[in-house]
C-alpha cells in the first residue's frame, strides 16, 4: 500500500531485493481459479459489498438505487466499511477452498470485527443467518429487514459477535483474532481456522506475541491456522505500522517467526480498474491452495512418524486498498486507500446532494439486479450462490465446532478419592488439586489442555508432568509429544489459547500466579460479554467453563515483594454478569479439589479459584467438607466455642491464610477469655454473601442471618482487599445492626518480610482478630468480660511488636507461629 496517500508500495532502502529470496512464488498458471471460478469469486463479492453498504447506509433494500430517496438513508450512520471488501475477498476463497478440499472443516476468524458488514452479508448469503433468525427470511421482505437491522435498535449490532453465525471472537477489542484461532485447532485435527488479522489490530501488543503461536501446534494432533495479515494501511486516522512497512522488511520479519509467506496485492491501488481486480483474485486463490498444501504436507509428514523439526507453516499478507470499490474521492479529498475510508466515505449522503447521488451511483456498480431477484422467494440469484457449500454443516455459519461441539470430560467418579481424611497430616492445597488433574489428563487425552505462564512447577501442580509433557513444537524435548501443558510468559497469549479452545467444545485450565492474571482483565471482560450473549441468543449449545486458579498468592509473597501482592482479579469478577462468573476460596487441600472437580464439571461460566500453594492442615474431614463446598458456606462447629450456639461474636474465614488465622484467634481466644463464646464461620463460595436476587447462589436473609445472627458482632478476615466483601453485604443494611460486620482484608501494606509479618501489617493476624473479638464483645456485650480485657488486648499487642522484632533480626517468623503459618521453602 501507499506509502503517502495515492502512491505504491512504500520502498525501503536499506534491505536488499528478499521477495526473490523468501517470498512464495505462486504458480498462478497451475493454481489459478478457472474462468467459471473466477466469476463465482467476484459475484459473491460482489453481492457481499452491495449488502455491506446498504447495512450501513440504507434502511431499506436497494436492489434498485434509482428508487433511493434521501429518507432511505439511516439518520445514523453507523459502521466500517474500509475493511470490509478484503473480508468479503477471504470469505470467498475461503468458500471455494471448502468447496474443493472435502477432507477438511473450515472455521472463518475475523480480527477487524468491526467489519461486520460483510461478515453478515456472508452468513446471510448462505442462509445461515437465516436459520438462526427467521425474521431475516430470503424473501424480499427478510432482506430488508436484514439490511435495516445493522446497528440498528433492537437489531444487529456493528461488530462481530455472538450473535453472528460461525463467529467465536468478539470484535468489539482487537488484538486476540489469532491467539483464538490458533486455540480453536488444538486437538481438531480436521479443523483449519482461516484468520483475517487487521494491519491495525496486528499493532497491539497481544498479536505481536500471537505470531509465535504456531509453535505450539502439533500437526499430529491438532488442525491449523491459515493467518491473513489484512495490510490496507490505515487505521481510523492516521496509518498502520505494516501499512508502512514494504515487502523486504515484511518477509524479513514474518521469516523469522517461523512463517513461509506468500504476498498478494493489489496492483495499482492509484488506479483501480479490471486488471488489479482480476490479479487479486487469481493470487489469492493460488495463496490459498498454496497455503493447504503445505499445510496437508506438514500434518501428513506429522501423521505418519516423521514430523519435519520447527515446521514453517504458510500464511498470507493481503495487501487490498482500504475501501477498495467505494469513491475514489469525495469532496475533492482521497477516500479508497486512505484512513478517510475507514468508516463511512459518504458522511453527510442524507443531506448532500452531491454525496446521495454518489452514494446511489456507488451502489449501482455493483449491478444488484443482476445479484438479488426480488420477485422470488430467494430472492438471491443462483449464480450468486454457487460458492456455498452444499453441506450446509460445512458452511461458515453452521460449522458446529463454532456454536455445538461441547465435549463433556470424563472426570473422576468421585473426587473424596484424592482427599484425605487425616486432619494432622499437611498437604499444598496446589498439589492436591494437581493430583486429581493428573487422572484427568489421562482419561482425556484430546479434551484438555492447562495453559500457564512458566510456573507451573512453582505453583506446585508439576506433579502432572508425571502423566504428560509440556507441548513446544520448537523444543526438541516437548516437540511431537502430545503434551497437555502449555507455557509461554505471555498471559494474553494464553488467554487467547483458551478462548479458542473453549469456544470450539473442550475444557481448558488456566493456573497463574496471583498479581498477574489481572494483566487479561479486559479479554476476560470481553469474553464474559461474548458468553452472555452466546446465552441469550437461544440457538448457542452451552460450552465447558474457562478456569483459572489463582494461586502464589499475595499472603505468601512477602519474599517476591511488594510487586507480588495483587488480588484485583476477585473484584474484576465481582462486577461481571453475575449469572457467569463464581469465585471459591478454598481453605484446604480438601476443599480445593472439591472445587475443582465442581468446576470441571461446569458448563457457560468463568470460575476463578483462589488458593495457596504453601502446605497446610486439612480443616475438615472429606464428609464435612463435601457439605461445606454445597454449601458454599458453613459453621465450623468444632472450631467453634459450644459448636457455635448462641454466640457472642462471629469469626469469618474467606480463604488460606486468612481462615487459619481465624481459627489461630479462635485458639488464643478459648485459652485467655474463654467467656467469650465465638462462632467460626468459613466462605469457599465467595458470591453466597451476595444480596438475595442478585446472584443465584446468595443465601436470602434468614440463611444469612442463621449464620451470622441477626444483631452480634461479626468479623470477616477477607483474602483480598476488604471493599469487595463490604460491597456484597451492602444490601444486608436493612439490618439495625449493620454496623456490627468488620471486614478485614488486603490493605496495600505489601512489603519484603515475614509471612506472618505480612498478616500483621495488614491487620489479619491471629492477634489483631483475637483483639477485634474482644473489643466487638466490649461493644456488643459489655458484661461479658471484667474490667481488665484491656490486659488481655494490651498482651496481643505486645506478640505483635514482639513477632515484629524478631523477624527483623532473624529474618524469620517466631517458631510458635511458624507451626500453622508455613512459608516457601
Amino acid at each position: 500500500m501507499g506509502h503517502a496517500e495515492g502512491s505504491t508500495e512504500p520502498k525501503s532502502s536499506s534491505l536488499p531485493d528478499l521477495k526473490s529470496i523468501l517470498g512464495i512464488k505462486l504458480d498462478t498458471q497451475k493454481l489459478g481459479p478457472t474462468e467459471k471460478e473466477l466469476e463465482s469469486l467476484e459475484t459473491f463479492q460482489r453481492a457481499c459489498n452491495f449488502m455491506a453498504v446498504s447495512q450501513i447506509f440504507l434502511n431499506r433494500s436497494a436492489v434498485d438505487p434509482s428508487t433511493l430517496e434521501k429518507r432511505d438513508v439511516k439518520r445514523r450512520l453507523l459502521g466500517h466499511f474500509g475493511t470490509c471488501p478484503g473480508l468479503a475477498l477471504v470469505w470467498a476463497h475461503t468458500n471455494l477452498l471448502i468447496q474443493k478440499e472435502q477432507d477438511s472443516r473450515f472455521l472463518m476468524i475475523t480480527g477487524p470485527g468491526h467489519g461486520a458488514p460483510a461478515i453478515l452479508a456472508g452468513v446471510y448469503l448462505e442462509g445461515s443467518m437465516t436459520r438462526f433468525y427467521p425474521q431475516y427470511s430470503l424473501d424480499k421482505t427478510g432482506f430488508n429487514t436484514f439490511i435495516r437491522a445493522f446497528s440498528w435498535p433492537g437489531g444487529i449490532p456493528s461488530h462481530v459477535n455472538a450473535d453472528t453465525p460461525g463467529a467465536i471472537h468478539e470484535g468489539g477489542e482487537l488484538g486476540y483474532a489469532l491467539g483464538v484461532a490458533y486455540g480453536s485447532v488444538m486437538d481438531n485435527p480436521d479443523l483449519i481456522s482461516v484468520v483475517v488479522v487487521g494491519d491495525g489490530e496486528a499493532e497491539t501488543a497481544t498479536t505481536a506475541t500471537s505470531w509465535h503461536c504456531h509453535k505450539f501446534i502439533d500437526p499430529a494432533e491438532s488442525g491449523a491456522v491459515i493467518p491473513i495479515l489484512h495490510v490496507n494501511g490505515f487505521k481510523i486516522s492516521e496509518r498502520t505500522l505494516f501499512g508502512t512497512m514494504d515487502d523486504n522488511e515484511v518477509l524479513a520479519l514474518f521469516t523469522g517467526y517461523g512463517y513461509q509467506c506468500a504476498i498478494v496485492e493489489y496492483e495499482d491501488v492509484t488506479n483501480p480498474g479490471r486488471q488489479s481486480d482480476i490479479k487479486i483474485q487469481v493470487d489469492m486463490w493460488a495463496a490459498m491452495q498454496w497455503c493447504y498444501a503445505e499445510i496437508k504436507k506438514i500434518q501428513t509428514a506429522a501423521r505418519s512418524g516423521k514430523p519435519m523439526t520447527k515446521p514453517r507453516w504458510p500464511m498470507i499478507v493481503l495487501r487490498s486498498p482500504k475501501g477498495w470499490t467505494g469513491p475514489l474521492k469525495v469532496d475533492g479529498m482521497p477516500m479508497v486507500n486512505s484512513f478517510r475510508s475507514h468508516q463511512i466515505p459518504l458522511p453527510k449522503c442524507a443531506s448532500d446532494d452531491e454525496q446521495f447521488e454518489m452514494l446511489k451511483k456507488w451502489l449501482s456498480s455493483y449491478h444488484p439486479e443482476s445479484l438479488f431477484d426480488e420477485s422470488k422467494s430467494n430472492i438471491i440469484r443462483p449464480e450468486v450462490l454457487e460458492l456455498v457449500p452444499k453441506d450446509e454443516g460445512r458452511r461458515l455459519g453452521l460449522i458446529k465446532d463454532a456454536w455445538n461441539n461441547y465435549r463433556p470430560l470424563d472426570l473422576p467418579a468421585d473426587w473424596k478419592a484424592f482427599a484425605s481424611d487425616k486432619l494432622s497430616e499437611e498437604i499444598s492445597p496446589m498439589k492436591a488439586i494437581a493430583k486429581y488433574l493428573e487422572v484427568v489428563i489421562e482419561k482425556n487425552p484430546k479434551d484438555f489442555r492447562i495453559f500457564s505462564p512458566d510456573e507451573l512447577a512453582s505453583n506446585k501442580l508439576n506433579s502432572v508432568l508425571e502423566k504428560t509433557n509440556r507441548n513446544m513444537q520448537w523444543d526438541p524435548e516437548t516437540a511431537n509429544r502430545g503434551g497437555r501443558v502449555i507455557e509461554v510468559l505471555s498471559e494474553n497469549m494464553l488467554q487467547a489459547f483458551c478462548q479458542g479452545y473453549t469456544l470450539t467444545g473442550r475444557t481448558g485450565l488456566f493456573p497463574s500466579y496471583e498479581a498477574f492474571l489481572m494483566i487479561i482483565d479486559t479479554m476476560l471482560i470481553q469474553y464474559v460479554k461474548f458468553i452472555k450473549v452466546a446465552q441469550e441468543s437461544g440457538w448457542r449449545s452451552p460450552n465447558a467453563s474457562l478456569n483459572y486458579i489463582e494461586t502464589s498468592t499475595l499472603w505468601r509473597q512477602e519474599h517476591n515483594g511488594y510487586s507480588h501482592q495483587q488480588p484485583g482479579l476477585i473484584d474484576v469478577f465481582l462486577d461481571l454478569p453475575q449469572a457467569i462468573a463464581r469465585v471459591y476460596l478454598p481453605p484446604d487441600g480438601n476443599s480445593a479439589v472439591s472445587v475443582i472437580n465442581h468446576c470441571l464439571r461446569s458448563k457457560n461460566y468463568v470460575n476463578l479459584i483462589v488458593g495457596s500453594k504453601t502446605p497446610g492442615h486439612n480443616f475438615l474431614t472429606i464428609e464435612e467438607t463435601e457439605k461445606h463446598c454445597v454449601a458454599g458456606i458453613s459453621v465450623w462447629g468444632k472450631h467453634s466455642t459450644d459448636d457455635g450456639k448462641d454466640p457472642d461474636v462471629v469469626l469469618c474465614g474467606i480463604g488460606v491464610e486468612v481462615t487459619t488465622e481465624v481459627v489461630a484467634a479462635v485458639t488464643l481466644l478459648k485459652k485467655e477469655a474463654p467467656e467469650i463464646r465465638v462462632r467460626v464461620v468459613n466462605v469457599v463460595d465467595l458470591l453466597v454473601l451476595a444480596e438475595p436476587g442478585e446472584h443465584p447462589h446468595a443465601l436470602d436473609q434468614h440463611a444469612f442471618e442463621s449464620i451470622f445472627t441477626a444483631d452480634k458482632p461479626v468479623i470477616v478476615s477477607f483474602h483480598g482487599y476488604p471493599n469487595a466483601v463490604r460491597a456484597l453485604i451492602s444490601g444486608r443494611s436493612s439490618s439495625p445492626h449493620h454496623s456490627r460486620f468488620t471486614v478485614l482484608g488486603y490493605m496495600e501494606k505489601g512489603t519484603t518480610t515475614s509471612p506472618f509479618s505480612m498478616l500483621r501489617v495488614n491487620g489479619v493476624g491471629r492477634y489483631d482478630l483475637a483483639i477485634h473479638a474482644v473489643r466487638a464483645t466490649q461493644s456488643f456485650s459489655p458484661q461479658k468480660l471484667g474490667p481488665n480485657s484491656n490486659i488481655l488486648v494490651a498482651g496481643w499487642q505486645h506478640k505483635n511488636r514482639e513477632s515484629e522484632r524478631y523477624a527483623e533480626e532473624t529474618g524469620d517468623d517466631p517458631p510458635e507461629l511458624k507451626a500453622a503459618v508455613l512459608y516457601e521453602a
